[in-house]
């Protein structure tokens, strides 16, 4: 499991920058950066929405994060194995407006 940090307010999983969900996806299968990449666990924070599974649920900062990022020096068996992780997109609307900051491209270009 990863440490897991996420700016990604808009979300409905993010609960004081830290995931509700036990397990995210990060999708980016032929990813060479960091935008290439997003959150696919996502989902869109409704206006005037309490994030009603906080009530019952603490985040935890550690996160299975399943990774479809093959180009990522972090993967491993599409597995993420950095020991912490950054998911950003401060404004997004939806899943491809976030990215995995952590992303590091292990291809040479």
């Amino acid at each position: 499991m990863s440490y897991l940090r996420c700016n990604v307010r808009s979300c409905s999983n993010n609960q004081n920058e830290l995931c509700i969900r036990e397990g995210i996806k990060v999708d980016g299968p032929n990813a060479d950066t960091k935008s290439d990449t997003c959150c696919n666990s996502f989902t869109q924070r409704a206006e005037n929405y309490s994030n009603v599974v906080s009530r019952h649920t603490s985040a935890e900062p550690e996160t299975d994060i399943q990774c479809d990022a093959i180009n990522c020096s972090y993967n491993k068996d599409f597995k993420c194995m950095a020991p912490s992780v950054d998911i950003s997109g401060s404004h997004a609307s939806k899943a491809h407006d976030t990215q995995c900051s952590t992303f590091d491209c292990k291809k040479t270009l």
